[in-house]
């Protein structure tokens, strides 16, 4: 018979058992580990897009400033090579513009061609506010931009959208300036 105070011997043999301590730790941070992992691949599936954006900005511009003439046929063709450059990310959640800035005598600058896929061109012969630096009078930049929306394939629910933006201006490379035709 047990007593109030007398523990069942069952009780006392469970109390003393030790073999299955390591599966139930592991059961207590399995949740942890899986989340830390899942974090993690979705860190770098994130920073993977950041720089597929930020060699896109690039590649619209330097393909830009090699020519001394452009169309808006050599325009879209530049903007729609940017499918390649994002492959794996999808170019559709992608708007991208080209551009060029011309800097007057007195420092001013004006676009005086702009060129966008999915969203809007810039209307010629509107001001730009210029980084310090750039503002040399008489010059002319390629003003490259994209604004991509990163979707992340895991726990989107939980993170949302990251809005991932890159610019590059760049000086055209075979003229003082790129025509626009």
């Amino acid at each position: 018979m047990i007593g109030f105070g007398a523990k069942p011997d069952w009780l006392r043999r469970f109390a003393r058992e030790e073999r299955g301590i390591a599966l139930l730790e592991f059961a207590f941070v399995l949740p942890f580990l899986v989340l830390l992992f899942l974090g993690g691949f979705q860190l770098m599936d994130a920073m993977s897009a950041y720089r597929k954006v930020g060699s896109t900005v690039r590649t619209l511009a330097d393909l830009t400033t090699q020519n001394t003439t452009m169309t808006a046929a050599d325009a879209d063709e530049i903007l729609n090579a940017s499918r390649q450059v994002m492959a794996p990310y999808s170019p559709s959640s992608a708007a991208l513009r080209i551009s060029q800035i011309q800097i007057d005598g007195t420092g001013r600058a004006t676009i005086s061609w702009s060129r966008p896929l999915n969203c809007t061109a810039y209307a010629t012969g509107a001001v730009v506010t210029m980084p310090t630096g750039l503002s040399t009078p008489n010059s002319y930049y390629i003003f490259s931009e994209i604004n991509y929306t990163y979707t992340p394939g895991l726990a989107s629910s939980l993170i949302g959208t990251i809005p991932l933006t890159q610019t590059i201006y760049m000086s055209p490379r075979n003229s003082a300036f790129v025509a626009y035709n």
